[in-house]
């Protein structure tokens, strides 16, 4: 089973880091086959503007796209077919971390400089979306860090699960466990509350 550690400090949230956690939980008889980040290398990810879209001179399927960081209008070439004038979505600018890249660079494209990348979700590991870049909501800023959007800082933790520990088949079996190993008022209260 898997689950986000920071779903589970939504229920229950003890000043523990994430290694004594997985201590607690293996010692609990759930053992912790791993322990990896939701979403892996993405630092300096913005949200940015799409101001306007215009056909790439010597490419079909490229757009060369005048795109707002937040402080100043970047030159991107872009794939996606989704790209409009006046979204928002993902910018990996230059000196930005990928999954599969560790620091992107200004690149030339059939002839047109590109500062960046407007990226999809299954570029930025949160989705297997890989159709078009990600759309976001129209309310957001431009500059505003993806961090404080996603948890991209969040860790997926997976146990594997004995027959008899049948109580810890969800993610509120699991905030009770951690409640009772570590002392603290029951999340049942939350659960009323709901």
């Amino acid at each position: 089973m898997k689950f986000s550690e920071q779903w589970l400090r939504e229920w229950v949230s003890p000043k523990i880091d994430t290694v004594t956690l997985t201590e607690q939980l293996t010692m609990a008889g759930l053992e912790v086959d791993g322990v990896e980040p939701a979403c892996a290398n993405t630092s300096g990810l913005i949200v940015a503007e799409v101001q306007s879209v215009e056909p790439h001179p010597d490419a079909d399927k490229l757009r060369v796209c005048q795109v707002d960081n937040g402080t100043k209008v970047l030159n991107i070439v872009c794939g996606a077919p989704n790209v409009k004038a006046g979204m928002k979505t993902v910018l990996a600018p230059v000196g930005a971390s990928l999954p599969d890249i560790d620091e992107l660079t200004a690149v030339e494209l059939k002839g047109v400089k590109s500062e960046g990348m407007l990226c999809s979700a299954s570029e930025i590991g949160l989705g297997d979306d890989h159709d078009g870049i990600m759309e976001l909501p129209v309310e957001v800023n431009a500059g505003t860090r993806l961090e404080q959007l996603y948890p991209v800082d969040d860790s997926v933790i997976e146990i594997s699960l004995t027959p008899n520990r049948g109580d810890c088949l969800s993610i509120l079996g699991i905030a009770r466990e951690v409640a009772v190993l570590n002392q603290m008022e029951s999340v049942t209260n939350r659960v009323e509350s709901v």
